[in-house]
């Protein structure tokens, strides 16, 4: 109002300046106690493969639960390493063999561009995941990200040594491709895979049986066309053979197993009789042969005196 004395200008600016000063002081002690602080990026605790199932007391599949939640919180963050990464997947499978999410994830992740895995880490996570494939046969993603591993990401010196990985990453691919649900368009790459290995006449192999049970159309046409690179014959006129044949082979499932999968049915075939013929089993000289009867016995041989 009116009447009342001002406050004067310069006592307003000596205390906004004062509040300012103070505003940095205590900025920079706050800086300074928070240096001090654990990093956020720091390794998450880990149970070693040992150790895991007797720290769990008793709640294995619950600590399987917490280590998996801190893992996916872990991945992403600033300083996040892949040995810190790989622990944790190392730990979930010791705790909880059974908890198949994290297995692929875990290996995904590990091949992530954030990631700077060692051969050591490539070299753990394919061994757990090739172990993985033993309790989760059908799971297609399992003999992909390891036959990735084994195909794409392990290095040597050694020339043998890289042949023996990628031979083993092209069998894990190509075991990958016959799941149910495996991506169409990976044949292709198993294909190349294999004729980059000399497995050119397997390649094809592959690629024919491919065709015969891949249903998406777009797949299909791009493994025909591989075929007929590696074959060198008409794309066409391959297409209307691979036509026949696949008709013939529909036959076959629908009369023989039509309760299995496509993929599964190339693996077991027709049903085996249930009874077999001995001679079969013989070769041309082991045939049965007469036997030659024996001459009689003298009427008093062996009659007492």
């Amino acid at each position: 109002m009116r009447g009342e004395p001002r406050v004067p200008t310069m006592a307003l600016v000596a205390a906004a300046l004062a509040l300012v000063v103070g505003a940095q002081l205590v900025g920079r002690e706050a800086n300074a106690a928070r240096k001090r602080w654990p990093k956020a990026s720091e390794e998450p605790l880990a149970p070693t493969e040992r150790s895991a199932p007797f720290l769990s007391l008793g709640y294995r599949e619950a600590m399987a639960d917490v280590v998996y939640v801190r893992a996916m919180a872990y991945f992403g963050g600033e300083g996040t390493t892949s040995a810190g990464l790989r622990r944790q997947i190392q730990a979930i499978a010791a705790l909880d063999p059974q908890f198949e999410e994290p297995m692929s994830w875990g290996s995904l992740a590990m091949q992530s561009l954030t990631m700077a895995p060692t051969q050591d880490d490539y070299l753990a996570v394919a061994q757990i995941l090739e172990a993985a494939m033993v309790r989760f046969p059908d799971n297609y993603r399992l003999p992909l990200r390891a036959g990735e591993i084994y195909a794409l990401r392990l290095t040597s010196g050694d020339p043998a040594q890289v042949r023996r990985w990628k031979e083993r990453g092209h069998a894990l691919l190509a075991r990958a491709v016959r799941l149910p649900e495996a991506p169409p368009n990976l044949g292709t790459f198993v294909a190349h895979l294999g004729t980059q290995l000399g497995q050119r006449e397997q390649a094809i192999r592959d690629l024919r049986e491919l065709i015969l049970y891949t249903t998406d159309l777009k797949a299909r046409d791009r493994l025909v066309k591989k075929l007929a690179t590696l074959t060198e014959v008409d794309a066409a006129s391959l297409a209307f053979e691979l036509d026949r044949e696949a008709a013939r082979f529909k036959t076959a499932w629908d009369r023989d197993r039509p309760e299995l999968p496509a993929s599964m049915y190339v693996l077991a075939g027709p049903p085996i009789a249930p009874w077999f013929d001995p001679a079969a089993l013989a070769g041309d000289d082991e045939l049965p042969r007469e036997v030659e009867r024996l001459p009689g016995l003298a009427d008093d041989v062996g009659e007492r005196r």
